[in-house]
């Protein structure tokens, strides 16, 4: 059932496939006991081992479908993102699934009339992900931008990860993007870098950096560009904690 409203986003490897999604399965558990008894496949769960997967599938127009850089792509290697709300669009603080993947690969199907079906299947390569919170999404920022204050509820001595697409760049800009905690709402005490993306709008795609050691209650993302102010960015944040 859906609440009016409701919204799904996914964004694959710095590309907003939302629009063309028509399903996605989230699998994230963790075995309690040992089994092997899979037809004439021996498969082995360890007692506590989380195994983490995103299916995707969806529909593009034929002719956009063979030019798009994820389906063309013999691997798609980075993250893939899933955001979650109750809002007409993503909005800061909605709860997301993050999963660093490795190798992962759409399989279009042959052309039906005018649609390319695709599907894929993308399993965590170790750097595991999870259930997280938007720090930001996809939205247009200035040249230096602070994002709204999330509360956490609760600081988590387990650390956790940052997650960064970006969708839009100009090719001549570089961008900080900085992952910030406080002990207040305000940012006036406790607060700490917790990761710092660096990157080249050359190179459009998702990143993950991993956090260790404490994450506090209050997190934020903070954003530089050096270059034209009348660029476009265009990213999305996401923080999961351990």
């Amino acid at each position: 059932m859906a609440l009016a409203g409701d919204h799904v986003q996914v964004i694959v490897n710095g590309y907003d496939l939302t629009g063309d999604s028509n399903k996605i399965m989230i699998n994230d558990s963790r075995a309690m006991l040992e089994a092997t008894a899979f037809g004439d496949v021996v498969q082995k769960f360890l007692p506590g081992q989380r195994k983490t997967s995103i299916d995707h599938n969806g529909y593009f127009n034929a002719v956009a479908g063979r030019s798009h850089p994820v389906l063309k792509s013999s691997e798609v290697s980075g993250v893939v993102t899933v955001f979650l709300g109750q809002n007409a669009t993503p909005t800061v603080g909605d709860p997301s699934y993050s999963l660093f993947v490795l190798q992962g690969k759409y399989q279009p199907t042959p052309q039906v009339g005018q649609i390319l079906p695709f599907s894929a299947s993308f399993a965590s390569t170790g750097a595991t992900g999870g259930w997280g919170v938007a720090l930001t999404t996809p939205l247009n920022i200035t040249n230096t931008t602070s994002g709204t204050v999330v509360d956490g509820g609760a600081a988590t001595a387990n650390g956790g990860a940052a997650y960064l697409h970006i969708l839009t760049a100009a090719a001549s800009d570089t961008y900080s993007i900085i992952v910030e905690g406080a002990t207040n709402a305000g940012f006036s005490t406790g607060v700490t870098t917790l990761a710092t993306f660096t990157l080249n709008g050359a190179a459009l795609g998702s990143q993950r950096i991993a956090i260790t050691g404490s994450i506090p209650r209050y997190t934020r993302y903070r954003a530089t560009r050096i270059g034209a102010a009348g660029n476009t960015l265009q990213l999305a944040v996401t923080l999961v904690r351990f």
